[in-house]
């Protein structure tokens, strides 16, 4: 798989306690510290009690959104008053998230239900797309970390897979913080 490129692409509406976010493109490191931005955002500062994440346009993941969105599934497994949930998950997106254990913490469907439709369909309109605020390079550097941590506390046979990546991401952020 290639890395993340100018097509991967995050765009998000919220109101009414729900937020909905579209991910276009690829799911990979590149949208990742928006998307971790934003949904905390809309969690911690507004209250919402709804995050979807729609996926009818994702054409796949990496190993770091994957781990961004266990480590939120995790996260919300402490506030049972928020849902959150990817819908509209394609068979082979699916598949990406069993071959790490994400499917084990993370709500998903393969479809959207009427009244998840009904929502994009309103809020599609005020939509916009979601940027990093100001680019720093250390804050993308522990979101890729701690997502790849993520990955092997659901699934320790994920250790073997990612051994010299959470070595070279933990250098990485060390020398980032001198």
């Amino acid at each position: 798989m290639d890395s993340g490129n100018n097509n991967d692409n995050l765009t998000a509406a919220y109101a009414e306690g729900t937020a909905i976010i579209r991910v276009e493109g690829r799911g990979s490191f590149k949208i990742s510290p928006p998307l971790k931005q934003f949904i905390h955002k809309v969690i911690d500062e507004k209250s919402a009690k709804k995050v979807l994440i729609e996926m009818s346009q994702c054409t796949g993941m990496d190993s770091t959104f994957m781990g961004l969105i266990a480590g939120i599934a995790c996260y919300l497994k402490n506030r049972p008053e928020v849902t959150f949930e990817l819908i509209n998950l394609s068979e082979r997106n699916k598949k990406l998230l069993v071959t790490l254990g994400v499917d084990r913490v993370v709500n998903y469907s393969m479809s959207a239900t009427d009244e998840q439709n009904a929502l994009i369909k309103r809020l599609s309109a005020s939509a916009r797309s979601v940027e990093m605020e100001q680019g720093n390079k250390l804050e993308a550097a522990k979101t890729t970390l701690e997502a790849h941590t993520t990955l092997v506390n659901i699934n320790p046979d994920n250790l073997i897979k990612f051994k010299s990546v959470l070595e070279y991401l933990q250098n990485d952020v060390r020398k980032l913080t001198r």
